[in-house]
């Protein structure tokens, strides 16, 4: 059994490696804390941009996002302009202010950061609460495509108004679907409530048509909770990545990031932050591939992920040769085999209906396809939703 957990975490090494060198996009949401009087707030934005380098994300939807009242300092555009400096290209902001924080000492925003063009740019006002909340609209061209990018920063007081709020969002999303096509909708921010409440179910409920999927817990073992806040304890989960399930991408992976101390444990904010990496869907990568013979051998993300109950898994093989594909569990017990024989140079799919080697249907839970061809060895996680 050791044996097989040490190929698995190997064989994911190896495919974030591989990953890296594809075309991805990296999406992340951060609550900055703003300029809390008495947080050291001059340092914690110069350890943010620290972290911030060593990630490197295309967009950030930002909240909490404080500036003095006379408009300087605003942390936003520090963050843009640090970054700019520093990988020598230009990073956009665009900014919603929603109210003055802080006994009234600075104005705060919720905001997006990207180093992609943005193309048009809106904002909704939703319901009030404790404070004026916006949600923020980006339409943005990015290598994989245009997406329709929104961040928002919930109320923290009253379950109601976050019910409204959200009513609001889908609204809203919808409208900017409608009007502006794009690859996919994406939905960031500090929403103050837990995965399994009711204003989060109101995105995530699969049975009311299009829904928003929860790409953290899409990737992540159900036992993988990725706390967000308190940073120096967490225990909730509050800070999400949505990704609406029409659009064209796969997730890739997703994570919690900006979770070190730089000091003792003193933080960059007092929420971590999120970060989903995306990559293109299994079609769009079959039609680039077949336009030319693949010169190595290559596992895809399946598609979709999560699913249920069928998901479609694609790979390339450059030259004849003998190709194994193998479902496993979690403790590392032989599923499925999919595929064991000579196969020829090409671009290929094959779709597993979530059965075993029994034809006997499978719980769900967290599944891994690996695939073999001589000294090529590649895993995949897959997500079953039952």
């Amino acid at each position: 059994m050791k044996r097989s957990l040490t190929i698995f975490i190997s064989s994911l090494l190896g495919m974030m490696s591989i990953a890296a060198a594809q075309d991805t996009l990296k999406i992340m949401t951060y609550n900055l804390e703003g300029m809390k009087p008495g947080t050291d707030p001059a340092t914690r934005i110069f350890y943010a941009i620290q972290d911030l380098k060593k990630l490197n994300p295309d967009i950030i939807g930002v909240q909490e996002v404080n500036e003095n009242l006379n408009g300087s300092d605003n942390q936003a555009k520090a963050i843009a302009d640090s970054l700019s400096a520093y990988f020598g290209i230009p990073y956009y902001t665009y900014l919603g202010f929603t109210h003055q924080s802080w006994s009234n000492t600075f104005n705060e925003y919720v905001g997006i950061i990207t180093k992609y063009p943005v193309g048009q740019s809106d904002y909704l006002s939703l319901v009030k609460g404790a404070f004026p909340r916006k949600v923020l609209w980006n339409h943005i061209n990015t290598p994989l495509g245009t997406v329709n990018f929104f961040n928002t920063h919930l109320d923290y007081l009253s379950t109601d108004i976050r019910i409204q709020q959200i009513q609001q969002i889908i609204g809203f999303v919808a409208q900017k679907d409608s009007s502006v096509p794009a690859i996919a909708s994406l939905l960031t921010g500090d929403f103050n409530d837990k995965p399994d409440t009711a204003p989060i179910l109101l995105l995530t409920n699969s049975g009311t048509g299009p829904w928003f999927i929860d790409t953290y817990r899409a990737i992540n073992p159900p036992l993988q909770q990725g706390y967000t806040i308190p940073a120096t304890a967490p225990s909730s989960r509050i800070d999400f990545i949505f990704y609406k399930n029409t659009g064209q991408l796969t997730i890739l992976s997703s994570k919690v990031v900006m979770d070190d101390p730089y000091t003792g444990i003193s933080y960059p904010s007092d929420h971590w932050g999120v970060m989903t990496i995306f990559t293109k869907n299994i079609t769009e990568i079959g039609n680039d591939i077949n336009q030319t013979q693949p010169e190595s051998f290559e596992l895809f993300q399946n598609f979709p992920n999560p699913f249920n109950p069928t998901t479609t898994i694609s790979y390339t093989v450059p030259h004849t040769q003998h190709v194994t594909l193998r479902i496993y569990n979690s403790l590392g017990q032989l599923i499925r085999t999919l595929a064991d024989e000579d196969q020829s140079e090409g671009f290929k799919s094959i779709s597993w209906n979530g059965k075993n080697d029994s034809f006997a249907d499978v719980a769900g839970g967290v599944y891994f396809i690996q695939m073999n061809s001589g000294e090529f060895h590649q895993t995949r996680k897959l997500l079953l939703i039952k």
